[in-house]
Order: C-alpha cells, then structure tokens, then sequence
C-alpha cells in the first residue's frame, strides 16, 4: 500500500510535486516535479527603435515578465505552469500597458500551451505607432510589449537595490501611444509616452525614455519624497543612463537627423542630452557656473551639472588610479551610491559655485555618506578621492577644509577577481567560483540582453559561499552573469569576475533528497551507534549514469561520521534510492546541527541536508507526547508515562492526548466511569540494575491499571516491539 501526495509549498499556487510514499514503511519512492512548464514571450526594442545595430532593431522571442497569464504570474523569464487555453495580459503585478491605439485598453491574447505576443519586424506602415502582429487586440503595439518588458527590468534592478522600498512592490501603470509627438512624462501616478511624429520617434519604443520617466517616479517615491531641488531631470536621467550603460539619454528621440543640445551641443547622440562630457563638443564639464550662464530656468539643462559628475565618477575616477577598477566593478559602485544616495537628497547644489554641495542633504555629502563605513566623514571613506574629484570639476562638491578628503575604511581589500563558472540548468543557471583571500562575501549579479554584461544588473543575492543557483529563466536566452568579491563592509569592493554567458536548457539533471522530519539523536554515553537513513535521488530530462553520494566533511558535526554509496540511474528510471550510514564515535561533544550529502554525477553536484543532535542521556526520564503516544526522547535508567496515560477514553478523565495509540487499533469509547471501569492510568519502564539502559539489559515493565470490582475476571496483556510503527 502506498501513498499518493501531491502538496502545495509555500509560494506556489498549485499542485506541483507529486509524491508515493509507503503507508507503512514511510519510505519514498518517488517525488517527481509533474509540470510542464510554459513561456511567454514577444517582440522588443531593447533600446531604441532606430535601426541601428542589435540593440536599434527589434528582437524577437524576449521573455514577458511578471505578466498575468491565467490566474498566475510568469517568472522572470516569461515562465508559466498553466496547461492548454489561457488568456494572457500586458499587465501584471508591477507593470500595466493601457494604449491609446485602443482607447487606453490593456492587451490581451489567448492562446494554447504558451504566449507569443509576436511583433512585426520593423516598423513598416504608415501607421507603424499602432501596427499590430495580426492577433491578439489592437493594444498588442510594438510600444505596450517594449514598455512592458523594459519597465519590468527597470523595476527589477531597482527592487533588488532597494528591496524595502513599497512604491516598487506595487503595480506602475504606462500610457502607451499618447496622440502627441516629441515627449512623454511623469504626472505623479502614471508614466506617459507619445507616437512618432515632428521628427522625433515614438518615445514609448526607447528604453531610456522609459527609465527616465519611470526615474521621476522613484525620486518622488524614495525616502525624502518629492522631486528634488534645483532640478530632478539629472537623477531620472541618471537611473536611465547606469541601467543601459549609455550616456545618450533617449537615443533615437530625434529620427530626422537632428543631435541634441541641452546641457552642452552633442557630437553623436540623437536623443535628448548626452551627459558624458566627451561626447559634448565643449568637451569639458558641464560645471554650475555654466549652468547659470547658459540654462536659465530649464531644469533638463541644470540636471546635466550632477547627473554629468555621477557618470564621471564612474566612467573616469574610479577606473583611473589610484583605483583602476574593471568597468563592472566601478558600475556596480556607482549603481550603489546613486540608489543609496539618492533618496536622501533634498537640494543637489545651492548657492553660487565653486563650492556649492555642502549642504547638509546635497548631493555630494549624499554620495559620500553612501559610501561611508562607520558614519564619520571626518576621517575618510573608501572612494572619498574619486567622489571629491567627479563633484568638485563640476564645482558642487564642498571645501576639503569642512570635509576633508582622504580615502579610508577598506583595509586587506580583496585584490584578485574570483573565476566564474556558469553551468546551464533547465530554466536557471548554477554558479560557482573561486575563493578570493580577504573576502568577506560575494554579490552575484545577472543581466540579459544584446548589451550582455556591459548595462545595468539585477542583484541577485549576497553570499559568504562560492555558489549560487539562479531560476525562473527562459530556456534558449543567453544571460550574464558577474561575481563581486566584497571586503570588511559593503563599500569595500574587489575586481569582479570576468562576465559568465550561459543559456538555460532543458538538459539531463538529477536532484537528492535525505531529509526526514525525524531528527537523528544521539547520546555521548553510548559510543559507538549508527543510524541508516534513505537518499532518494531523482533524475530529470533523461539523466542517466553514476551518482555518489557523500557526506561533505565540512558540515559534519565533531565526532559524527558518514558513509554513502553509489548509484546507477538506468534509461527511463524514475529514481534510485541509496542508504547513508550515520555513526557516533568517541570524542563527540553534545551539541546540535545539520549535516549535508553532496550528490555528484558528471559535472552536476547537490546537495542535502538532515538534522542531527548529541545529548547526554541518563538516569530517569520522562515522557513527552509525540507521534501519536508518551515517548522517552533520550534514554536512561527509567522512562515514565507520568500523567499522560491518566484517564478513560473520550471525555473521560479526561486522558491527555487521547487515544494515545500509534496506528488506528485500540481505539477508545466513551462509555464507562473514570477509576472505576478497566483503564491503563501509567507506565513506568526501569532497568533493575538502575543504570542507563542499554541492549542486554534486564528490564522491568510496571502498568498502573484500573479494572472492574476485584479485577478477577480481568487481564492485562503486554506488547513490546523493535518498530513502534509496525
């Protein structure tokens, strides 16, 4: 006889995991993931849709993310579970697309065993704003599915930085296709985007458009709240430009030849400005003095002044000396800063240049107070040098004799980048690297898409390990990845790894499971013992092969061993089971923890873990309930029932934990009267030697029982077992 279980985990909105177990034995045969899974997906301007290279062409097949397909949300990746017909929505727990083309409506599509929104290859009619693939509805626009899916990743990065934050949790609705040209814009609640028009290109169809107006609403939403002072065009644009690592901000804004002008005449970039000075023909920083000579009240002009220092900062002062970091690392330093920084920023610079970021919630002493280690600016930071630089060539950093510069606070940093390994799993990656000295942890960092590892990226997590497994990717899609080495406090950085591509598939893998809700107990005074335990190893995707199954030394508690063994997947098999042999041996101290297997076949390695504890046991014990009836946990001399027996049946006593039985024989009635009609009231169980008991040793087993009038026509019978359970 056996089980069928077929539970729902924490997080998961349906069955997923189906089980047999043996209704005897509890041993497991099978646990098997039983669902197919799905992918949503469609076509995308990844960052403009000016026909210029890869990332100016739209691509095909890119994941939906977060979107509502039936009554679930996809992964990242586009993943979804729900079989045959199903209803799909450009709309979904972050985003939602309403477009003009369709009096504001949200986009749907129904179709069978997965979602492809589809998308023309270029932008071909001349009504190319509101084109649509042939089917789904008329708001399936190249501008609702770009948005959809750039806005998504824009919140994603920005979920990862700043997790707390609840404006990112919730859902940011995006006007698509607004009946105007040459803008688009925040109002409060709602971004907004235009249709192409007086030689400017569909602002709903260019990535940093998106980032920027998405930009204004973070500024207004982060701790201080409110659009910042003297202008928050520069953080908008900057939330924009470290996200696709791109200083043009809205490539592909003009399409009729024109290059931008404000904050300083663009040499090559066709969308709004350019906040790299080198690519300005002034070619020197856009400085405050500038600024009120040139831009009057034009907020986009004075923006350029701190958003301009923030990419010099990165592009410049930190992979020069004395730093010379990698362009990922100083990115990743940057990307921190600004989400730090940013949210307490009321007034970016006040006050006539040279000096005007003293303030005490400017801009500057912002990035500084993000990258301290100890809350005291006085005596330095770890970038302090490149901050004081990047602010001060734009003449809104503050005099090094009320802040001095000195850079401090990351003693014995890592100095060597780890090595990356990316190997694919089905919908996900497993990573791992090499240990780098004077690490105290690891940032693990994912991007996608035709810029690969050279653009903005999500964290993924933080660990003091050297693996990390990644899920919810689509198959078939290239991603990135990069390990950050991290020092004595998160400002301290090392050289990141080199950057990992890796594309998930569906291949042979194979999981391990040792766990057990019985935690293996052993006692110090009876050494040596062992323990068998079962390991159900389970292949997937036609895995086939050798498989050991090992204790991993370093988890094992002090004075506990293990032994595995081996086993041998056969084609079409559903799992093998392999028993793991846990002993206690001399020396071992009382104390409590987990010790973990490692499963490992061809380059796949896994892992598990079960809990183990060493007690001290000895003299008399006491029962607790558990499982069904009292049970001694630790073993001594004696084991008494004490109160827990005490009683008669249903409602009679009434008895503690009634019925006190393992398994369904000797169930209780209810008739009867309590210490008058046959009841078992206690057991005590002793060694009559009075020590601790142990195999071999002479038992005394003494029932308290209560039987009718003289007891004469009455019997008690006695059971002893070496399986409570059977």
């Amino acid at each position: 006889l056996v089980w069928k279980i077929c539970p729902i985990f924490f997080g998961q909105a349906q069955e997923i995991m189906e089980g047999y177990v043996d209704a005897h034995t509890s041993k497991i045969y099978s646990f098997l993931d039983k669902v197919d899974y799905f992918n949503a997906k469609g076509s995308v301007y990844p960052i403009s849709n000016d026909g210029q290279g890869a990332d100016g062409t739209l691509q095909q097949d890119w994941p939906m993310p977060y979107m509502t397909v039936g009554s679930e949300l996809t992964t990242t990746g586009g993943n979804y579970n729900q079989a045959g017909n199903v209803t799909a929505k450009l709309s979904g727990e972050y985003v939602e697309m309403r477009d003009f083309c369709n009096s504001q409506n949200v986009a749907e599509v129904t179709q069978t065993d997965g979602i492809n929104w589809g998308g023309n290859a270029a932008r071909a009619s001349s009504n190319a704003d509101c084109e649509v693939p042939g089917f789904g509805d008329d708001s399936n626009t190249h501008a609702s599915r770009t948005g959809f899916y750039e806005l998504n990743k824009m919140k994603e990065i920005a979920r990862s930085r700043l997790p707390k934050n609840n404006w990112l949790k919730g859902q940011l609705v995006a006007k698509m296709n607004r009946e105007n040209s040459c803008n688009a814009y925040w109002n409060g609640s709602t971004v907004n985007f235009y249709r192409e028009g007086s030689g400017c290109g569909n602002t709903g169809e260019i990535a940093a458009v998106f980032d920027h107006e998405w930009g204004h609403g973070m500024d207004a939403n982060d701790v201080n709240g409110g659009i910042a002072f003297p202008s928050g065009e520069g953080i908008a644009d900057l939330y924009s430009a470290l996200r696709l690592n791109d200083s043009c901000i809205g490539r592909g804004f003009y399409n009729d030849g024109r290059k931008c002008a404000t904050g300083g005449e663009c040499k090559i970039c066709t969308g709004v400005r350019d906040i790299d000075q080198a690519e300005k023909k002034n070619g020197g920083p856009w400085t405050h003095t500038m600024s009120n000579n040139k831009c009057g009240s034009s907020v986009h002009c004075i923006g350029v002044v701190y958003s301009e220092a923030v990419w010099d900062l990165y592009k410049r002062k930190l992979q020069q000396g004395p730093f010379n970091y990698d362009e990922n690392t100083a990115l990743e330093i940057v990307t921190r800063l600004t989400y730090i920084a940013a949210g307490n920023i009321n007034t970016w610079f006040t006050g006539p240049p040279t000096f005007s970021g003293c303030g005490s919630q400017s801009g500057y002493r912002a990035y500084l107070e993000a990258d301290d280690d100890d809350g005291d600016l006085t005596n330095g930071t770890p970038h302090m040098s490149a901050i004081f630089e990047a602010f001060n060539d734009h003449e809104i950093a503050c005099p090094t004799y009320q802040i001095p510069v000195f850079d401090s606070g990351c003693p014995n940093n890592p100095q060597t980048q780890p090595e990356i390994t990316a190997t694919p799993a089905n919908m996900g990656v497993q990573l791992s690297w090499t240990t780098v000295s004077n690490s105290v942890e690891y940032e693990v960092l994912r991007s996608e898409g035709v810029m690969q590892c050279s653009q903005g990226k999500v964290l993924l997590g933080k660990t003091t390990g050297n693996t990390f497994e990644d899920s919810g990717l689509q198959n078939g899609r290239e991603y990135y990845y990069i390990v950050v080495p991290k020092g004595v406090n998160d400002a301290c950085y090392g050289p990141s790894s080199d950057c990992a591509a890796v594309v998930p598939s569906a291949q042979p893998y194979f999981t391990v499971d040792c766990s057990d809700s019985s935690v293996i107990d052993f006692d110090v005074n009876r050494v040596p013992a062992s323990v068998s335990r079962q390991c159900v190893v389970t292949p997937y995707d036609g895995w086939t092969g050798s498989i050991s199954v090992e204790c991993n030394p370093t988890s094992t508690l002090m004075g506990i061993q293990c032994e595995g063994e081996s086993v041998f997947i056969k084609a079409g098999q559903s799992t093998a089971t392999c028993t793991i042999t846990i002993s206690i041996v001399s020396g071992a101290e009382m104390s409590e923890g987990s010790v973990t297997m490692v499963a490992r076949g061809r380059s796949i390695e896994r892992t598990s873990s079960f809990d183990v504890t060493i007690t001290k046991g000895g003299g008399p014990q006491q029962a607790i309930f558990e499982g069904g009836s009292p049970i001694c946990k630790k073993h001594g001399s004696s084991c008494d029932s004490v109160s827990l027996l005490d009683g008669r049946g249903l409602n009679l006593g009434p008895e503690p934990n009634q019925p006190n039985i393992r398994g369904n024989d000797c169930i209780d009635g209810s008739s009867g009267t309590y210490h008058e009609d046959e009841s078992l009231d206690k057991i005590f169980v002793r060694s009559l030697d009075d020590k601790d008991m142990t195999e071999g040793s002479l038992i005394e087993v003494t029932a308290t029982v209560w039987a009718w009038n003289y007891g004469d026509t009455d019997s008690a019978d006695f059971y002893y077992t070496s399986d409570a359970l059977n």
